[in-house]
């Protein structure tokens, strides 16, 4: 464990919230949020390789349907800027994005450190994975046309370093996209509609100021910043585990009138059971789907939780 300063200002910033043993700070000056003591770099690396981390990789290859929603909508981004060219993803997860890539005619690369999902996108995606960190080395100092990574930002362990490293990884003429969460500018009341902050899977959160100031640092200069609110989308989640948790206190009181029938059902569910299990399970993401990328891109966004999609392009040289 290390103690850390703001990685912009070198200042010491305020306590913000803590979690899981570890206290988040926040940079007044670069509204940059950031845990310190921090874990080693060994210790993340540690986290994904050995399936430690918030989401488990079987959960993230059996997440097919929602992951392609969203890699449609970033790819629909993309195509209007580039629609062709060779594309890494950094932290590619279960490959979805870059399979549908693949699907629309980008010539797609992964790095993963996690080893069931990056065996997975080799061996059923048939694209290719690696498992070490992010260098110019890698696939032989290939230049690529777009990096992309989505919601990997928060995790790096020296942000500002891993960006420069894919400045140099790009073309000229280049393209940058990542979706990030923007934690920073939050204001207090909302803070209640965000269950974890997922300490120490994120190691930043950051904000308009401190994403422009991390992209200038790296040699980057932002093309354009897709704003979305997370709101429609928290306040679903959040109604939903209020109505959950009052069914199954409901349950508990009148487990001892009917405990039999109860205990029949729920020892041998039917085929039809898990049928609507499995499509309620697909509304249900469809639905976050609709309000994080439609409703979101619609409704108000200042001091609320928001997901921003940012494209940008290397600094001209001179």
């Amino acid at each position: 464990m290390e103690e850390i300063e703001c990685i912009f200002c070198g200042n010491d910033s305020s306590e913000f919230i803590s979690e899981n043993g570890y206290s988040g700070k926040k940079c007044k000056e670069c509204q940059l949020i950031y845990i310190s003591p921090r874990p080693s770099l060994a210790d993340v690396i540690d986290i994904y390789g050995h399936d430690d981390a918030h989401i488990s990789a079987q959960t993230h290859i059996e997440s097919d349907f929602f992951k392609s929603l969203y890699a449609k909508h970033n790819l629909n981004i993309i195509t209007s800027y580039i629609n062709k060219g060779s594309m890494l993803e950094i932290g590619a997860g279960a490959g979805y994005f870059l399979y549908e890539a693949d699907k629309i005619g980008f010539d797609p690369y992964g790095i993963e450190f996690n080893h069931t999902q990056s065996k997975h996108i080799r061996e059923n995606l048939n694209i290719p994975c690696i498992e070490t960190p992010l260098d110019i080395s890698i696939y032989d100092y290939k230049k690529f046309d777009i990096i992309y990574h989505c919601d990997v930002l928060s995790h790096f362990y020296d942000p500002i370093a891993e960006m420069k490293t894919m400045n140099e990884m790009l073309r000229d003429d280049g393209l940058l996209v990542f979706e990030t969460g923007n934690f920073a500018e939050i204001e207090p009341y909302y803070l209640k509609y965000i269950d974890k902050f997922q300490y120490p899977d994120h190691l930043f959160f950051f904000s308009d100021k401190s994403i422009n100031e991390l992209l200038d640092s790296a040699g980057f200069e932002v093309v354009y910043i897709y704003k979305y609110s997370l709101m429609p989308q928290l306040k679903l989640k959040f109604a939903l585990v209020k109505l959950l948790s009052f069914i199954k206190n409901d349950k508990k009181m009148d487990s001892n009138i009917s405990s039999d029938s109860i205990s029949t059902v729920d020892t041998k569910p039917s085929r039809d059971s898990s049928l609507i299990k499995k499509y309620l399970r697909y509304i249900y993401q469809y639905l976050t789907y609709f309000l994080r990328y439609r409703v979101g891109a619609t409704v108000m966004k200042r001091g609320r939780p928001q997901t921003l999609i940012v494209v940008a392009k290397k600094k001209r040289q001179g």
